[in-house]
């Protein structure tokens, strides 16, 4: 435990440098409020050398409200944060669907793979709230999360568009049977991985 540091209340009452801090610590000034037991969304506010000199009962049922404030605000909100109206997530679904086709449009190179249509693109995206991602892939909320799922040719464009584009004599487009989807639910962040060529 780090040493007490000296208050003007130590300097007023004459105390000594090298005074046992073996003793046990002076009854804070303010205390925890008490919940009234429904919902504690207003903790009291403490600076570091008011929780320092907490005893420790007070000091752990502190850190326990907070806790249980914690996981009520991301029970409430989904991911601890606001709960977003259907219109925003839907212009932001659009938004990240055309910065997505235009990433991906912009992988689209000639390479000899493009002859058998296996050349790889990849495109790692970030979303500001899960709803969004759920819109714009047209999944349901799971109950439990998941990490990849493969969606198939047809409802990838539906989704994200036709992505093609033009070389010299010919265009390249997505190949493949579908599109692996990777989402990491934590970090609000997805993969897409595929294939393109002629």
């Amino acid at each position: 435990m780090p040493p007490k540091r000296r208050t003007h209340d130590d300097d007023a009452s004459g105390s000594d440098a090298g005074s046992d801090f073996s003793a046990p610590a002076p009854a804070p000034a303010k205390r925890v409020r008490k919940s009234s037991g429904t919902t504690a969304l207003a903790p009291a506010s403490h600076t570091l050398e008011s929780l320092l000199t907490l005893p420790h009962d007070e000091l752990a049922k502190h850190a326990y409200d907070l806790q249980t404030q914690l996981s009520t605000l991301q029970q409430r909100g989904g991911s601890g944060g606001e709960v977003w109206s259907d219109d925003k997530v839907a212009e932001r679904a659009k938004k990240t669907r055309d910065v997505c086709a235009a990433e991906i449009k912009k992988q689209m190179k000639w390479q000899p793979s493009c002859k058998t249509g296996t050349t790889k693109w990849s495109y790692t995206g970030i979303v500001p709230h899960e709803d969004v991602f759920y819109k714009l892939f047209g999944f349901e909320k799971p109950k439990k999360a998941w990490k990849q799922k493969k969606i198939d040719m047809a409802d990838f464009e539906e989704k994200i568009g036709y992505i093609s584009n033009s070389i010299r004599y010919n265009n390249l487009r997505i190949t493949g049977d579908g599109v692996k989807v990777h989402w990491d639910q934590e970090e609000k962040t997805f993969k897409l991985t595929g294939t393109y060529g002629l």
